[in-house]
């Protein structure tokens, strides 16, 4: 690689819209039609840009502070510092570089593409080479979509669904734990029941469903045991998030699934800031998960690196979280999924990508794999010209 440095970097807030109002979950209110994320850009001195986002460093910081980390962490390096490779395989940070990564693991995302990019490669065989060859990927827009139509009530989650399949998913993901918050707790589990067997009918058999309750059934084990038994019928790949994490109340969820012969998945661990934190290693451990979600950009690859070195031989899936990231996450999304030998499917938001490039073809339920070098995507310059107002950015 040729000693080049990072000569500017440039953060801008800029809107990420959706393709419909997104309702409530168990606990949170309206997510509706847009959300924000906060591009980070470096470029080197051949013109070569690394891209990322700073939403998790932005939630408790300012764009003063978010600009003063960059600063010290990227502006003036060089850019073959920021990872360490060995055979064309990243095996770690660069020097110096872990404890700018360590919190903050979108950053390594922007690395990984701005080394690609330099060095001409894909991401993905920085990460060692394709292992599949398309990201399966699931719409997860279907929150309590019922709450903004009462007068349709499930119906309005089930015609939802099948415009996704309509649209070319191949598998959704339904909010559920409407007894939570938003409704008496044996309503709510009624309503989640009416939702998940109408979309089944609503989309075939062919269609997976993944369920995610953002722990609406805690303290609930009898209506959880009901809802399992009413939804097994209706063929669930996922249980996300049923309840807060705890060895009992896994295990009472594995007696459930085989009281009901449910071959279904139980999953969690979006919530895992310190992966693998401790109670997440006794869930492994024990047998008692089978999927493990923290977030992709909030760790980045190189710590989804070492949670996958954490888990080998354990049986546990990769299925990282990515609901937030907007556009951003997708194509991140995409490259960590292609190089993963576990993963199972990519959380899609089907944000409306406004100053990026076109992502990859999407067939039957998959993305395609990119052909460019680092993450296979740019700026679309003209896409960001009108963002370009908000833009701060900081040079040698």
């Amino acid at each position: 690689m040729s000693s080049e440095i990072i000569e500017s970097v440039f953060l801008t807030p800029i809107p990420s819209s959706y393709r419909k109002e997104l309702g409530k979950n168990a606990y949170i209110d309206n997510i509706g039609m847009q959300r924000l994320e906060w591009v980070v850009c470096a470029r080197s001195s051949s013109g070569a840009e690394g891209i990322s986002i700073a939403n998790r460093l932005m939630r408790e910081g300012t764009v003063e502070s978010t600009l003063a980390y960059l600063k010290s962490a990227l502006l003036g390096r060089e850019v073959e510092q920021l990872l360490e490779i060995s055979e064309g395989v990243v095996t770690g940070a660069g020097p110096g570089m872990d404890r700018w990564y360590r919190r903050n693991g979108w950053m390594t995302i922007l690395a990984f593409d701005l080394v690609g990019k330099v060095q001409g490669v894909s991401a993905i065989d920085l990460l060692g080479g394709p292992k599949h060859d398309s990201v399966p990927a699931y719409d997860t827009t279907l929150y309590f979509q019922d709450f903004l139509n009462p007068s349709r009530g499930a119906q309005q989650v089930a015609d939802e669904a099948y415009q996704a399949l309509t649209d070319g998913w191949r598998a959704v993901k339904l909010k559920i734990g409407r007894g939570g918050r938003w409704m008496l707790p044996e309503a709510g589990m009624e309503r989640d029941i009416d939702v998940v067997l109408g979309v089944r009918e609503a989309v075939g058999s062919d269609v997976k469903i993944y369920v995610d309750a953002n722990f609406g059934y805690d303290n609930q084990f009898d209506l959880l045991d009901r809802f399992i038994k009413e939804v097994t019928p209706a063929d669930i790949f996922w249980f996300e998030e049923m309840i807060t994490h705890s060895v009992d109340g896994y295990k009472q969820m594995r007696e459930i699934l085989a009281k009901y012969g449910s071959g279904a998945l139980l999953t969690c661990g979006e919530v895992d800031r310190d992966p693998i934190s401790e109670i997440f290693q006794d869930l492994i451990d024990g047998g008692l998960i089978d999927g493990y979600q923290p977030d992709i950009v909030g760790h980045g690859y190189l710590g989804w690196m070492d949670i996958e070195r954490q888990l080998a031989g354990t049986g546990v899936r990769t299925i990282p979280h990515n609901f937030g990231n907007g556009s951003f996450g997708t194509y991140a999304s995409i490259i960590w999924g292609a190089a993963s030998e576990t993963y199972v499917s990519l959380e899609d938001e089907r944000a409306i990508p406004c100053y990026l490039t076109a992502l990859p073809e999407f067939i039957k339920g998959a993305y395609t794999l990119p052909t460019g070098p680092g993450l296979g995507v740019d700026i679309d310059y003209s896409g960001y010209a009108p963002h370009s107002k908000h833009e701060n950015r900081i040079t040698v």
